[in-house]
C-alpha cells in the first residue's frame, strides 16, 4: 500500500479552459427569446471576465457552474441544460475546443516519489475523460481515474475507497471548488490545496494558490515528507 495518496480535481484543476462553457451558455440561451438570449450571454461573459454582474454568477464555482445557476434565473428547464452539458462534453472529448493542462503539470508529477497514489476525480462524464486526457498529454498519469462521482455527497464513498486502511493524514486533496472537492476532505481531516480562481478566501484550506503552478513546492514537500 502507498504512503500517501493526491486526489486531482478535472476542471479547472488539471484541465483548463473556458471555450467549452461559452459554447455551453449559448446552447441554453438558444432556447430563451432574444432579449433573455443577450442578458444570458452577457451575464455568462461578465462572470468569465472576472466580472460577475448577476446575483446568481456572484458566487458560481466555476463557467460552467455559471451557466447552470443562470438557466435557474432565467426559467430555462433542467433537462434542456443538461442536454447542453453531455452535447458540451462530447464535442470536447472529439476534440473540439481550446483546453490546456497546467505547465509542467505532467512533469511535476514525474518528478514526485514513486510509492504514491495519484487519483482523478470528477463530476465529468466518465465516457469524456480518456479523450481528454489523451489529448492533454495526461493519459497513464493517474492511478485511478473516476468520472460522474456525484460531488460532494458522492466523494466520501471514493475517500473512504482511496485511503482503504490508511489514516485520512494519508491524502491530500487538490482543487478549485471547495464544496465539491475539498470540503468532504477537511471534514475528516485530509490536507487540502485550493486553486482559487477568483479571490474567494476559503479558511479551512490548508495552503491556497492561485493557480495549481502556485502549489507544486507545497505539494512535493507534502508528499516527501509522508514518503520519505
Amino acid at each position: 500500500m502507498n504512503d500517501a495518496i493526491l486526489l486531482f480535481d478535472y476542471d479547472g484543476t488539471v484541465r483548463l479552459g473556458s471555450e467549452h462553457a461559452t459554447h455551453y451558455a449559448r446552447s441554453v440561451a438558444a432556447h430563451l427569446d432574444a432579449e433573455g438570449e443577450r442578458a444570458f450571454l452577457s451575464a455568462h461573459a461578465a462572470f468569465v471576465a472576472g466580472k460577475p454582474t448577476t446575483a446568481s454568477t456572484f458566487d458560481a464555482f466555476d463557467a460552467d457552474n455559471a451557466v447552470r445557476r443562470l438557466s435557474g434565473e432565467f426559467g430555462v428547464d433542467d433537462a434542456v441544460r443538461h442536454d447542453a452539458y453531455v452535447e458540451t462534453r462530447r464535442r470536447m472529448a472529439a476534440g473540439e475546443f481550446d483546453i490546456w493542462a497546467p505547465k509542467g503539470f505532467q512533469e511535476f508529477i514525474w518528478s514526485l516519489p514513486r510509492n504514491i497514489e495519484v487519483a482523478l476525480v470528477t463530476n465529468a462524464p466518465a465516457a469524456s475523460l480518456e479523450p481528454v486526457l489523451e489529448r492533454l498529454e495526461l493519459d497513464g498519469l493517474f492511478d485511478h481515474v473516476i468520472g460522474d462521482a456525484a460531488k460532494p455527497e458522492g466523494l466520501d464513498a471514493i475517500l473512504d475507497e482511496l485511503l482503504e486502511e490508511r489514516p485520512a493524514e494519508a491524502l491530500l486533496s487538490i482543487g478549485d471548488i471547495p464544496r465539491n472537492d475539498l470540503a468532504p476532505a477537511a471534514d475528516r481531516g485530509c490536507a487540502t490545496a485550493y486553486i482559487d480562481h477568483y479571490g474567494r478566501p476559503w479558511p479551512r484550506a490548508t495552503v491556497t494558490g492561485s493557480s495549481l503552478e502556485e502549489l507544486y513546492p507545497f505539494i512535493h514537500r507534502w508528499v516527501t515528507e509522508r514518503t520519505a
